[in-house]
């Protein structure tokens, strides 16, 4: 009791709890605030990486449809080179009826001759037309192919720079918050 008396008659102000309060408090708020950042940091790591999975696959995408264009331009390379050589051959047949046509109508003695032999070239000079036929109209199809595939390399890339330019940002988001953090 002479201890209570004793404090009693000290009217001095004891600032310690309310200093072990505030502290208490401040802890508290910046352990908040600190795994409000550390959320922050970890649902905007999923999203890089996501998008990381996404340019990965689309690289891949990319790569393959490239591929793709250069066995369709060796293909069309070859069908143009197998087209010169028929057309070579066509033009040595006509060239070939042209001269026949000629002793033809000179009245050799070999009438009979030259008919089987202009016969049987026309019969290759028509076959060789159809499979000249059959050759351009492959070139056309490798021709449009060759254009879908320029169109989707056009809307991958496309969608690649969309895709960086949202890397580009998310990046400067992250170092934003990162400055805002430290």
């Amino acid at each position: 009791m002479a201890l209570a008396r004793g404090r009693r008659s000290d009217r001095r102000v004891d600032y310690w709890p309310g200093f072990v309060d505030a502290l208490a408090t401040l802890l508290l708020a910046i352990m908040f605030l600190l795994s409000v950042f550390v959320l922050a940091q970890y649902f905007l790591s999923q999203e890089i990486s996501g998008k990381d999975a996404v340019l990965d696959r689309l690289n891949a995408q990319i790569n393959e449809l490239t591929q793709l264009l250069a066995l369709e331009q060796a293909n069309s390379q070859d069908a143009e080179d197998a087209l010169a050589s028929l057309r070579a051959s066509l033009a040595d047949a006509e060239a070939e009826k042209s001269r026949l046509q000629q002793l033809l109508d000179s009245g050799s003695g070999q009438s009979e001759e030259a008919a089987v032999r202009i016969g049987e070239l026309s019969g290759a000079l028509d076959s060789e037309r159809q499979i000249s036929q059959r050759a351009l109209s492959q070139v056309e199809l490798l021709n449009q192919q060759i254009s879908a595939l320029r169109k989707q390399i056009g809307a991958l890339e496309a969608a690649l720079e969309a895709s960086e330019k949202r890397d580009r940002e998310s990046n400067t988001k992250i170092a934003d918050l990162g400055k805002r953090l430290n």
